[in-house]
């Protein structure tokens, strides 16, 4: 916060103290295949659970201060990696968590068998947006993860 010539002049600044990340592992089950940081305060990370075949994704933050966040999963028709997902239209094959959150948006999870996934994640804060999807992730492939 600033002030200027008389005028108030409210700007976008972290919070006092930002807080500790909370662990991916303890909102989606399995191992951790894949994560990728967006900016200062957010993280999207995507697990598969072998026992479930599930995906699961969730977006961290340790902004310490709720605020927009999504995050979602869609199971491709793809069986390998590819330039572009095809959506599965089958029960399920979509799950998307949007809010405002102070520690994470998720676990966004869908069955994936044999098939690829593909994962977004915004966050916004202020005039400020961060954004991934699995196509800044896993080597430029939006469907992926399979």
């Amino acid at each position: 916060m600033a002030v200027a010539a008389g005028l108030l002049v409210l700007t976008p600044a972290a919070p006092a103290s930002a807080s500790a990340m909370v662990a991916g592992s303890s909102v989606c089950s399995g191992t951790l295949v894949d994560y990728q940081q967006m900016g200062t305060y957010h993280k999207v990370e995507v697990y598969w659970n072998s026992s479930t075949q599930k995906n699961c994704a969730v977006l961290l933050t340790s902004y310490g201060t709720k605020h927009s966040m999504t995050v979602s999963v869609q199971r491709c028709t793809e069986t390998s990696p590819s330039d572009y997902c095809t959506p599965d239209s089958g029960s399920g094959a979509y799950a998307q968590d949007t809010g405002n959150y102070g520690e994470y948006a998720g676990p966004a999870t869908v069955y994936a068998g044999n098939k690829c996934i593909r994962v977004f994640a915004y966050a916004t804060i202020g005039s400020q947006s961060w954004g991934a999807d699995s196509g800044s992730m896993r080597g430029g492939k939006q469907a992926a993860f399979c």
